[in-house]
């Protein structure tokens, strides 16, 4: 059986183990502590990337949305464009058309004008040269040669004056071919003016296409970069629920050690106890046999006096009846 002074050393070691695998438990606790605060500011950072990725995600959908909208309107000014310029392919053939037949009529009043020799004719005097010999002709006196020829020369007059209707014709013609060819001309520089108009919103539409295009490839790259930070932060996660929950198997470790050492230590606090009554109940049991001995000795002595004859004081008496020598009264 361990002594008192071992059982002491025996408690101070207990506590000893007690108090380092509290100081361990308490670190593993603070570890844990610092771990789940870590934790949750992951968790946080891991909830703002993926708000910034949805976000990126909408902004790149509107982005998506513009670029389709404005390739529909390329499209649509090409189209306009290539349509434009077929019409404008059609108004150079039109007009060349206009300008041979220009050439063919004008080619013709030359010819005309190289007829009548170049001088003006007057159609109106030619009309009032031709009634007044009508005129002269139905009141002339008769002659078949002198009519002959008075016909015949009325008919080259006439025939003149045919010459000058068609001339006026042909000018008439011209000017009228002229004035078509200059329409034409306007429609085309309109539709010239329409297509460089067209030409610089096509510009405009592949400039914001392009700055577009550039836009959406930097919203992919954020977006790849949030992505790999959020699979970093999810990795890292992982990690700190791992390290917490080996910590907490290592923390349960040691409070059932703790607890196994309390039991121990609660074991050596009963053996002490249980020693420390032995000795005190030894003890009384000493100073109770002392106390008899001395008691003995005194009534020894006193019962001698009592026997001798001698006269013994009502204390002395009672020691004497306290230690068996005297019956009580």
């Amino acid at each position: 059986m361990l002594s008192r002074e071992e059982l002491l050393e025996k408690l101070r070691e207990v506590n000893s183990q007690i108090d380092e695998i509290q100081r361990q438990i308490d670190a593993i606790t603070n570890e844990i502590n610092a771990r789940r605060a870590l934790l949750e500011e992951i968790r946080k950072q891991l909830a703002e990337v993926r708000s910034l990725i949805d976000g990126k995600r909408q902004q790149l959908q509107k982005t998506r949305e513009s670029i389709k909208a404005l390739v529909e309107r390329k499209s649509q000014i090409i189209n306009q464009i290539r349509s434009l310029r077929n019409e404008l392919i059609q108004i150079n053939i039109t007009l060349q058309k206009y300008r041979e037949k220009l050439v063919v009529y004008r080619n013709l009043l030359s010819t005309l004008n190289e007829y009548v020799g170049g001088k003006v004719v007057e159609k109106e005097k030619l009309k009032r040269i031709i009634e007044q010999l009508e005129y002269f002709f139905e009141t002339s006196p008769t002659n078949p040669e002198w009519e002959r020829q008075f016909i015949k020369y009325i008919s080259q007059i006439e025939k003149e004056l045919n010459l000058v209707d068609s001339m006026e014709k042909i000018k008439s013609h011209i000017a009228e071919l002229k004035n078509q060819a200059d329409e034409y001309k306007n429609k085309r520089e309109a539709i010239r003016s329409e297509i460089a108009r067209l030409v610089q919103d096509l510009t405009a539409v592949k400039q914001e296409l392009s700055q577009l295009k550039a836009s959406r490839e930097e919203i992919y790259k954020e977006i790849a970069k949030l992505k790999e930070k959020r699979e970093e932060l999810k990795k890292r996660r992982e990690e700190l629920k791992a390290e917490i929950l080996q910590l907490a198997l290592k923390r349960k470790e040691l409070r059932e050690k703790k607890r196994a050492v309390q039991d121990e230590l609660e074991k050596y606090q009963v053996l002490l106890k249980a020693l420390e009554l032995a000795e005190k109940n030894r003890a009384r049991a000493q100073a109770k046999a002392a106390i008899t001995q001395s008691l003995k000795e005194k009534a020894e002595v006193l019962f001698n006096k009592l026997m001798n004859g001698e006269r013994l004081t009502h204390e002395e008496l009672k020691i004497l009846i306290e230690a068996g020598y005297l019956p009580e009264e």
